[in-house]
C-alpha cells in the first residue's frame, strides 16, 4: 500500500509540471491572423479567388493645423523657386522630440517612419545615423492654420481643409502654373502618428508619412506581436469629437477586413493584451518549478534523515 502511494507521490509531481507546459503553449489557431471558417476546417481552394471584401477605407483630408511637407520640381531654375526658398526660410518648424524617432533607412520618403521607443531623446541635434532627407523632411515644413489654409508668396492664402492629399497637389500645381514650368507638386502629411502598447515587440509612438494605415501595418511598424499577445483582442482607442471611443479588433478573424475599424486614423491608441498562458508561463510555471525543487530536496533530506535512522 505504501509503495502505491509512494509511486502515486513520484508521479504526480511530472504529471502537475506536464500540464503546466501545456496550459503555457500558444495554439497556432491564436497566432494566425485573418483565419476564415474554410482554414479552421482545412478546407483550402486553391488558385481562385476565395473571398472578396470591400475595404471602408477614408481617404486622408487635410485638417487644421496639420503639418505638411511641399516640394515642387519643375524645369525652372531653382533660383527662382520660391517655394524652396520660403521653406528654408522658416527654418524648424517641427520638432523632433523623446516620443518620435525615424527609422534609419534609404531616406525612402514614400515608405513609413517608424518612431518610439524614444531613443532620439529631446534634443534637436546630433541625431546620429539618420538619413539627411528623413531629417529634414521631419524638421521643416508648412502649417496649416486654424481655418486650414496656407499662406505661400506670390500665390498667398491657399485653402486646402477638407482636401485629399492628392487633391491639394492638384490644387497647389494649378495655382503654380503662372510662376513654374510644368509644375509637379508633392505634398506629404508630416504629423499623422499612432501610439501601440502592450504585447508588441516594440512599444512606442510611430509616425509616418502615409496616413492610409491598417491595423496591421501598425502591428508590422512595431515589430510584430509578441507569441503571447491576444489577437483576437486588440484595443483601439479614438478621440474624435472630444471623446474617446473604444473598438475592439480581432486580427484572427479574417472578416476584420471588412471592418471600419481596420484603417487607422490620427492619434489612434492601440493597446494589445496578453493571453492566459504568458501570466502561466512567465510567472506561475516558475513559482511552480521553485516549489517543487525546494520540496524534492525537502523530500530528500527526509528520506536520507529516515534511512540512516533505521
Amino acid at each position: 500500500m505504501n509503495s502505491v502511494k509512494n509511486t502515486i507521490r513520484h508521479l504526480s509531481i511530472p504529471v502537475i509540471v506536464l500540464m503546466l507546459l501545456v496550459s503555457s503553449c500558444v495554439p497556432n489557431k491564436k497566432l494566425v491572423y485573418l483565419q476564415s471558417e474554410n482554414e479552421l476546417k482545412k478546407e483550402k481552394t486553391y488558385d481562385s479567388i476565395t473571398a472578396t471584401y470591400n475595404l471602408k477605407l477614408e481617404r486622408y483630408t487635410l485638417k487644421p493645423e496639420d503639418i505638411i511637407s511641399l516640394r515642387v520640381a519643375s524645369v525652372t531654375p531653382d533660383e527662382y523657386n520660391f517655394i524652396k526658398k520660403y521653406e528654408q526660410d522658416l527654418g524648424i518648424i517641427r520638432k523632433l522630440n523623446q516620443y518620435d524617432r525615424v527609422d534609419e533607412g534609404n531616406g525612402n520618403a514614400s515608405q513609413p517612419l517608424m518612431g518610439g521607443g524614444g531613443s532620439s531623446g529631446g534634443s534637436e541635434t546630433g541625431f546620429n545615423n539618420i538619413s539627411n532627407i528623413i531629417l529634414d523632411r521631419m524638421n521643416t515644413g508648412f502649417v496649416l492654420d486654424l481655418n486650414g489654409e496656407l499662406t505661400l508668396p506670390q500665390i498667398g492664402s491657399v485653402s486646402l481643409s477638407g482636401l485629399t492629399i492628392p487633391e491639394a497637389e492638384a490644387r497647389v500645381s494649378e495655382l503654380l502654373s503662372g510662376y513654374f514650368e510644368t509644375p509637379m507638386v508633392r505634398i506629404q502629411l508630416l504629423n499623422f502618428h499612432f501610439t501601440i502598447m502592450g504585447e508588441v515587440t516594440e512599444e512606442g509612438r510611430y509616425t509616418s508619412f502615409d496616413p492610409e494605415l491598417s491595423i496591421f501595418d501598425a502591428i508590422t511598424m512595431s515589430g510584430n506581436l509578441t507569441e503571447f499577445a491576444d489577437r483576437s483582442n486588440i484595443k483601439l482607442i479614438r478621440r474624435e469629437g472630444g471623446q474617446a471611443k473604444i473598438i475592439y479588433i480581432n486580427a484572427l478573424d479574417e472578416n476584420t477586413l471588412n471592418a471600419e475599424s481596420l484603417f487607422l486614423k490620427k492619434g489612434d491608441l492601440i493597446i494589445v493584451p496578453p493571453l492566459k498562458a504568458r501570466t502561466t508561463r512567465g510567472y506561475i510555471l516558475p513559482n511552480v518549478s521553485i516549489v517543487l525543487g525546494v520540496s524534492s530536496t525537502i523530500l530528500s533530506i527526509f528520506t536520507l534523515f529516515f534511512l540512516s535512522t533505521r
